[in-house]
């Protein structure tokens, strides 16, 4: 089965380079959707399921931390890597909850896969952790 991952960049360049690194280095592992805007990928993310959101921090509708801030209040469950041409950037969004980041233009197929891999993993863990919380807090005499 594939991994589904919603790209929401507005250069058409930069998509094109994620995906074709990606295929390059797994052929078929990856089914990527492309959304040009916040406003369309929130409206994706609404009709179809996605197992990472890849997303640039800086799009037409949305700017910097205010972009991870929006999609971070629809999508609980989804992991997301940030996309950034500034690390220092890319680093507080990071802080903010974001599971990884990847700084634009370094790294290959096998780095943005890793990083993919890496978010998903993360962010099933903190589903659990959050999971077996609330169940010991729940089941607690105190």
């Amino acid at each position: 089965m594939s991994t589904r991952i919603l790209l929401i960049e507005d250069n058409p360049g930069d998509s094109r380079l994620i995906k074709e690194l990606l295929n390059i280095a797994f052929p078929g592992k990856y089914h990527i959707k492309t959304e040009f805007s916040l406003r369309d990928g929130l409206k994706t993310l609404s009709e179809e399921d996605f197992d990472v959101v890849l997303t640039d921090l800086n799009l037409p509708d949305s700017d910097g931390a205010q972009t991870f801030v929006q999609l971070q209040k629809h999508i609980f469950s989804v992991p997301i890597v940030v996309l950034s041409g500034l690390r220092e950037l890319a680093l507080q969004v990071v802080k903010m909850g974001a599971q990884a980041y990847l700084i634009k233009g370094q790294g290959n197929g096998y780095l943005i896969s890793r990083t993919i891999e890496f978010a998903i993993e993360s962010k099933q863990f903190e589903l659990n952790t959050h999971s077996n919380v609330a169940a010991q807090a729940s089941g607690s005499n105190w």
